[in-house]
């Protein structure tokens, strides 16, 4: 996979107006975290991300200004020929080193020898102090494990056995057309939260998004699809924080200036943005 191809794609899109620069982000992502299957105008089609013929046409200008992708060149068994015959020489001329490296030579180096055993001789000492230390120690643990009962051991193990199946139970298994069906769900869901955003509507791109994720299942979604929902509807919520502070502060001045016309301008803002429970407490806060 040409990386570069994939982001000339998500520029070109950009671009038609199709993606905002953070759902390109995103799609390139989850298209990467899926092994990058084939081209990914196709995989993008697919997702219902964008439409077949504009993303045929996009790819046909990519390839028309780049070329088509060139096939990666398989060097793997030249690489593992070479990355063993390179072990097998260092490997030889380690064995040829032996241990002179150490500078352990009675007779050349009386003095340095005998330093480099008696520093093996204190290590292995201490070794076998924090051995013997850990012994005295294991009785005490035994003991206390030794005094719970096979009744109780069985007992024990049979209800972790029964909570096991409990959870099997309750973990549904995909398909893998119904992950694909709720990534496009999702997809979708991103891609219209982004859109209410940037009409100044967010607190409506959050409660879709909130309301696709207990369609799709709630707690009870994949890993992979939870947390990527999850992740969307966090940073919405930030953004909308962000954005009530700033409002408030307006909505403050408004006041402090007897604007009323402005203050009430200012809530309706608020409300639209944020919802109606940032409305009333901006009432209350601004007061």
């Amino acid at each position: 996979m040409n990386t570069s191809r994939d982001q000339i794609f998500c520029k070109i899109a950009i671009q038609q107006g199709l993606w905002s620069e953070a759902e390109a982000t995103l799609f390139l992502n989850q298209y990467i975290s899926e092994g990058s299957p084939g081209r990914f105008g196709d995989w993008a089609s697919q997702q219902g991300a964008v439409p077949p013929a504009m993303a045929t046409r996009i790819d046909a200008a990519i390839e028309k200004k780049m070329g088509p992708p060139k096939p990666r060149p398989s060097t793997a068994s030249q690489g593992s020929t070479s990355g063993r015959k390179a072990k097998k020489g260092r490997s030889s001329r380690r064995k040829r080193k032996g241990s002179g490296g150490l500078g352990i030579d009675f007779e050349k180096n009386p003095v340095q020898t005998s330093i480099y055993l008696s520093c093996a001789v204190i290590a292995i000492g201490m070794v076998f102090y924090v051995v013997y230390q850990f012994q005295k120690t294991d009785p005490v643990r035994e003991s206390v494990v030794t005094q719970e009962s096979p009744e109780d051991k069985a007992k024990k193990e049979a209800q972790a056995k029964a909570a096991a199946e409990v959870l099997a139970a309750q973990k549904p298994d995909f398909s893998e057309e119904e992950l694909r069906g709720m990534d496009n769900v999702i997809n979708q869901a991103v891609a219209d939260a982004r859109q209410f955003l940037r009409d100044g509507k967010l607190a409506k791109g959050i409660q879709r998004l909130e309301t696709v994720r207990n369609d799709l299942g709630g707690d009870d979604l994949p890993e992979a699809q939870k947390t990527r929902i999850d992740g969307q509807i966090t940073e919405l919520n930030q953004i909308r924080v962000d954005t009530y502070n700033d409002l408030l502060s307006e909505y403050r001045e408004a006041l402090s200036n007897s604007n009323s016309e402005d203050a009430a301008d200012l809530l309706d803002e608020i409300e639209m943005n944020c919802g109606s429970e940032f409305r009333a407490r901006a009432e209350k806060e601004g007061a």
